[in-house]
């Protein structure tokens, strides 16, 4: 029997941030969506909070606020995951480049 490993604290709160870069310009590509669902995944999120994922990108649950003090201790982490969000759809728009300067701001 194996049993899932507990994922890391990072990963959730990380998603909930990457929710709302997504989110920042009103639209969810379909490589944004493909990227954090691939993330989550990854990151071994359970079932429920998939599902929550799942419903904030087809905008059909409110986005769920990160926790930026487990954030700030992996800045580096989170800034660079967030870029990579943005860039995914190959599209840089100017509310994504003010919410990435945001985020670094927020995890001084």
């Amino acid at each position: 029997m194996s049993t899932r490993p507990d994922p890391d604290p990072l990963a959730f709160e990380l998603v909930k941030l990457l929710l709302q870069v997504a989110w920042v310009d009103d639209d969810i590509s379909s490589e944004e969506a493909a990227a954090l669902l691939d993330f989550a995944r990854k990151s071994q999120l359970s079932d429920e909070q998939l599902e929550l994922l799942s419903a904030c990108l087809a905008g059909k649950a409110p986005l769920p606020p990160p926790n930026l003090g487990v954030l700030k201790a992996r800045r580096l982490d989170t800034l660079r995951a967030a870029k990579n969000l943005i860039v995914s759809d190959l599209r840089v728009g100017a509310a994504e480049e003010t919410i990435l300067e945001q985020i670094s701001a927020l995890l001084r």
